[in-house]
């Protein structure tokens, strides 16, 4: 839970002192990053299948970091993304502070008017702020994923809004 604290306060205020250790600052560092998970998750004993699952939805939401608010940062570019690494790993976190997915929906709906609207949207609706290209299954992948699966859970915010999946609240 610390991890997951310490991106929150990252995410909410203006980094001081320097950049986290946390920050993949490019997607090159995020892919490096996420090269390590998978090998992490392996070592800890989880199946090929279950860590090739488990990169591919981290990878989906860290690469919406970059994705989505590439000229939208509010300061330095990049994410946050951390995870235990102590024996199982249970806990992966991620953060940027981008535009948010209202701000990033808007464009292509401009009629979402809260935040919470915006993530029900994202998470069930095939719409990406990324117009015109033809995408957004990324976030009803991760919600497959985790949905009915024992085990796995899901806790997104974005701007005041939050979803939860998987009997986490």
């Amino acid at each position: 839970m610390e991890n997951v604290k310490k991106a929150y306060q990252w995410v909410l205020e203006a980094p001081s002192g320097g950049l986290p250790e946390r920050l993949c600052a490019s997607r090159d560092v995020f892919r490096a990053r996420m090269d390590h998970f998978y090998r992490d998750l392996l070592r800890a004993g989880w199946s090929e299948a279950e860590s090739g699952l488990m990169a591919a939805v981290v990878g989906e939401i860290g690469n919406n970091c970059f994705d989505h608010n590439l000229g939208q940062w509010k300061d330095h570019p990049g994410c946050w993304f951390d995870y235990d690494k102590e024996g199982e790993v249970h806990e992966i976190v991620i953060g940027d502070r981008g535009q948010g997915v209202l701000s990033s929906l808007r464009r292509v709906a401009p009629s979402l008017r809260t935040d919470q609207e915006a993530l029900e949207v994202a998470f069930s609706k095939r719409v990406s702020g990324r117009s015109p290209e033809r995408r957004g299954n990324g976030l009803k992948f991760v919600r497959q994923a985790i949905n009915g699966h024992p085990g796995r859970g899901l806790f997104f915010l974005s701007g005041r809004g939050k979803m939860s999946f998987g009997g986490l609240a």
